[in-house]
This record gives C-alpha cells, sequence and structure tokens, in this order.
C-alpha cells in the first residue's frame, strides 16, 4: 500500500462562488471526495480532470461527500453509473442522494414557507431564477451512511470522518494524515451560510459554532485544509477563531439593532444586516439572519411576538 496522492479538481459551478474543489485520491481504493454540481459542464470538467491524471470513471471505487447540497453531490449517480462505486454521505443526509428533488419542488415548497414566515413582502420573493428554479441533471443513486468518529481505510492509512454541523445537520469532515478536506464547513475567504443551507433545522449557529470549535482542537501541525471553494490553507486554528469571532459580532450587532429599534420581522432586521437582498441572496440572507435571532433568543437576549422581535 501507498499514501494516496491528492489530485485536486477545480469545477465550474454556476453561483456566486464560481467553482468547487473536488479531490481524488489516487490509492486503492481510488476514492472521489465531492464531485462538483450537477450539470453537464461540470460533469465534464470532472472527467476531464481525471483523464489529464491517467484515470477514468471506471477506475473510482468510492465516493464521499462532504454534505447534501446540490454543487457537491452533483455528479455522484454520474460516476456510480459509469463504476459501480460505493456512495457514502452522513447518515442524516442519505435522502439527498436516494431521493433526488431534479426540479427543485420540494425544495420550492420550503423557500416559501421560510420566506412567509419571515415576513418577505410579496414583491420581494425571490422568483424561479434562484437556485431553487434550477432544471438539475440528477437521478437517484444507492448510498450508505456515516457515523461519526467511522474510520475508512485509503493507502496506507485511514480516512476519519468527522461530523461537523452548521452548514448542514449532515455536513463532515474527512481526515486524512495531514490533510482535511472541510467541505464547505471551513473555507479560506467567505463564511459558510448558516441557516439556508438546512432549512427545516433549527439551532444550526450553535451546532456550526461548536463544530468549528471541534475541528480548532485538531492537531494543526503541518494540517493542510482542502475546502469545497477555494485554495487549500494551512491556517485552520486562526481561520476557525476569525468565524466564531465574525459570528459573534454579528450576534452583538442584531442585538443592538433589536434594542434600538422596536419589534422587527426577521426580514427587516436581515434588511438593516445586509442591506439589497435579491434573488436567491434573499433567502440566504434571512435565513442567516434567523439563524442569530434563534441563537439569541434561547440565550435570552430577545424574545419573539408574533413574528416580531425585540430585545430584553
Amino acid at each position: 500500500m501507498q499514501k494516496s496522492e491528492i489530485v485536486r479538481l477545480e469545477i465550474p459551478n454556476p453561483f456566486f462562488e464560481g467553482r468547487n474543489q473536488v479531490y481524488l485520491l489516487t490509492s486503492d481504493p481510488v476514492t472521489v471526495i465531492d464531485t462538483g454540481v450537477a450539470t453537464g459542464k461540470a460533469f465534464d470538467a470532472v472527467v476531464a480532470g481525471f483523464q489529464e491524471h491517467g484515470f477514468s470513471l471506471a477506475d473510482v471505487k468510492r465516493v464521499l461527500l462532504t454534505h447534501k447540497h446540490i454543487d457537491h453531490i452533483g455528479n455522484a449517480w454520474r460516476i456510480q453509473q459509469a463504476s459501480g462505486c460505493e456512495i457514502l454521505i452522513s447518515e442524516q443526509e442519505l435522502h439527498s442522494v436516494q431521493n433526488v428533488d431534479p426540479g427543485g419542488d420540494r425544495f420550492r415548497e420550503i423557500v416559501r414557507k421560510r420566506l412567509v414566515s419571515w415576513d418577505v413582502p410579496e414583491q420581494e420573493m425571490p422568483d424561479a431564477s434562484g437556485t431553487a428554479g434550477w432544471k438539475w441533471e440528477i437521478e437517484s443513486a444507492t448510498a450508505r451512511g456515516l457515523a461519526d468518529g467511522e474510520r475508512l481505510p485509503q493507502g496506507d492509512g485511514e480516512l476519519e470522518v468527522i461530523h461537523t454541523p452548521g452548514h448542514t445537520m449532515g455536513s463532515v469532515c474527512f481526515r486524512y494524515g495531514n490533510a482535511l478536506f472541510s467541505g464547505d464547513h471551513v473555507l479560506p475567504t467567505i463564511s459558510p451560510n448558516v441557516g439556508g443551507g438546512d432549512l427545516r433545522r433549527q439551532g444550526m449557529l450553535r451546532h456550526y459554532l461548536e463544530s468549528l470549535e471541534r475541528v480548532a482542537a485538531l492537531d494543526c501541525k503541518d494540517l493542510l485544509v482542502y475546502p469545497g471553494h477555494g485554495q487549500p490553507f494551512s491556517t485552520l486554528r486562526p481561520r476557525c477563531q476569525e468565524l466564531i469571532g465574525h459570528h459573534h459580532e454579528r450576534l452583538q450587532i442584531l442585538r443592538e439593532i433589536c434594542t434600538r429599534g422596536g419589534p422587527q420581522t426577521v426580514y427587516q432586521l436581515a434588511s438593516e444586516l445586509f442591506g439589497t437582498m435579491e434573488d436567491f441572496h434573499m433567502v440566504l440572507g434571512c435565513a442567516e439572519a434567523a439563524a442569530h435571532l434563534e441563537y439569541l433568543q434561547q440565550d435570552g437576549q430577545v424574545v419573539e411576538e408574533h413574528g416580531e422581535y425585540r430585545a430584553t
């Protein structure tokens, strides 16, 4: 057995992040970590990247998914059809692979309910041009659930599964020696959205902050982070502390807004935090504000009455 070479492929996506990172581990079993968005353009880029490094889809034995979002699971089914490989994702998110929603109907329904609950004016509701309006090129596939702490053989070592809920409830990172595949949990230059990534869940900000503390406590000597978006980086602990500080600062700002103003809705508070929000940014901005308000409410710093929030 030999240690896997880590091949990084930059795959285009149509969202504001611009590109996804797909990783190929070359030793036995040949493993792919995340697969890009569910479009033909992204899939062609995955295939071309494999071929450039001397691999084909048929060589893949295993696909590991960091979380359920369409720009990470999108081509797992195609790789499985071509190779017969197994697909592994957190137990909480198996449904996202086994029961896909290519037309986005279920997601649109969830989004609509949340926008109404946040009191977003009808004329400012995002239309189908956002993420929820895409028609994805995706089919259901067979997958197995991963548990926190599970270890998977890889080359001369092991991949360790680290459950990091927050961006989604089932988000995981994978540690392989001195490499950490962080998905969207820790990104080098942007803060992952908290709240909008899993609209049916509660407590996401608290989960996210606790998960940041967990990975920050890893033995970081010589650890290189391979994120879902952006370039690899070696400053895991400082980056986690920076993200934690960012969210605590946002909590303080939101608390101050609630103190100086009268009762306000999630939409009104999100507008003060983020300014003009258009299309799917309306969903992400309101969801982020709602997640922070929930945290403050749990701590007794704000109260909610009839969909409006005020400081205690």
